[in-house]
C-alpha cells in the first residue's frame, strides 16, 4: 500500500486506526474492558482493564498459585457467575468471602484431560449466566485457544487461561498475556512476600520492559489471615452451594480434540443436574 493510501486512511478513520506506537482504548473490537482492580496494571492496559470477549493468557511457574491474587479484585465486582475449569485446588472460601466474592455465583468444573477441560470451557463461554471463565491447561496447541477465543467473543465474557511459564515460547492467539510470579527479594513492611510481580508479554500497545509490582494483600485478606486458620476440608461448604462442584461427562477419547463433538447438553443444564 502506498504511503498516500495509509495517510488517507489515517485521515478518514483517525481514532479508529490503532498505532502500534500507542495503547489501544480496547483490547478486543467491542466487549470492553473490566478494570483489574490493580492501579499500577490497569494504567499499561489498553482501555484500562481484562478485555471483554476476548482471550487472556496468564503464564506462571507451577506452584505458585498467584493467579487468585491477581484476579479476585476484578471477579468480585461481576454479579454473574464465575466459572473454574481444571482448578489445581481447591478454591479457600474465607479468603475468597473476605475479598468480596459470592461464593454461591462460584461454579467449580472437575475435568481432568485436556479434552474434557476445552469442552467444557466452549459450554460455559455459551451460557449467558456466566461472567468469567477460568481455564487451567498445560499442554493444548494454538488452533484450540483460538476456538476459545473467538467463543468468548459471542459474549462480554471475561476468559483467562493459566498455562505454565514454559509456555512463553509458543504461538498463541491472546490479546492480552502476562507472565505472572511472585515478587523477589526480602520482605518489607512496604513490600511483602507475597507480592506479585507481572510482567507483560503481549498487549495491543508498544513492549514493556518493566516488571510491575503489584501489592496483593487487601486488609481485609490479612484480617482473615491472621485469625485462626479453617482447616481445608471445613472450608469446602464455602466453595458455593452443592452445585459448585460439576463433573465433566466423557464425550471425548484422548486428548487431542480435534474437532470437537456436538456437545449433548450445555453447562447450565449440567449445573441444574447436580
Amino acid at each position: 500500500m502506498a504511503l498516500s493510501s495509509v495517510s488517507t486512511l489515517l485521515e478518514r478513520f483517525g481514532d479508529a486506526v490503532w498505532r502500534a506506537d500507542a495503547l489501544a482504548e480496547a483490547a478486543s473490537a467491542d466487549g470492553g474492558v473490566l478494570p483489574s482492580g490493580h492501579a499500577l496494571l490497569d494504567v499499561q492496559l489498553p482501555g484500562g482493564g481484562w478485555p471483554l470477549g476476548a482471550l487472556s493468557e496468564v503464564l506462571q511457574v507451577p506452584g505458585d498459585a498467584a493467579e487468585w491474587r491477581l484476579l479476585l479484585p476484578a471477579l468480585s465486582t461481576l454479579n454473574r457467575s464465575v466459572v473454574l475449569v481444571g482448578a489445581p485446588h481447591l478454591p479457600f472460601g474465607p479468603a475468597l468471602a473476605a475479598q468480596g466474592l459470592d461464593l454461591r455465583r462460584l461454579i467449580q468444573v472437575q475435568a481432568s484431560t485436556v479434552a474434557q477441560r476445552l469442552w467444557a470451557a466452549e459450554q460455559a463461554l455459551r451460557c449467558s449466566e456466566v461472567a468469567a471463565l477460568l481455564v487451567w491447561l498445560s499442554q493444548v496447541r494454538s488452533e484450540h485457544l483460538r476456538r476459545l477465543h473467538l467463543a468468548a467473543q459471542a459474549h462480554r465474557c471475561l476468559l483467562c487461561v493459566f498455562r505454565p511459564a514454559s509456555a512463553q515460547g509458543e504461538s498463541s492467539p491472546a490479546v492480552l498475556r502476562l507472565l505472572l510470579g511472585v515478587a523477589a527479594g526480602p520482605p518489607t513492611a512496604s513490600s511483602p512476600e507475597d507480592d506479585l510481580a507481572v510482567q507483560i508479554l503481549k498487549r495491543r500497545g508498544p513492549p514493556l520492559s518493566e516488571v510491575l509490582q503489584l501489592p496483593a494483600r487487601p486488609v481485609a485478606l490479612s484480617a482473615v489471615l491472621a485469625f485462626n486458620a479453617v482447616p481445608l476440608a471445613s472450608a469446602a461448604g464455602w466453595v458455593g452451594p452443592t452445585r459448585s462442584a460439576v463433573s465433566v461427562p466423557e464425550p471425548l477419547t484422548g486428548d487431542t480434540p480435534t474437532p470437537w463433538p456436538e456437545p449433548a447438553y450445555a453447562l447450565d443444564r449440567l449445573v441444574a443436574a447436580a
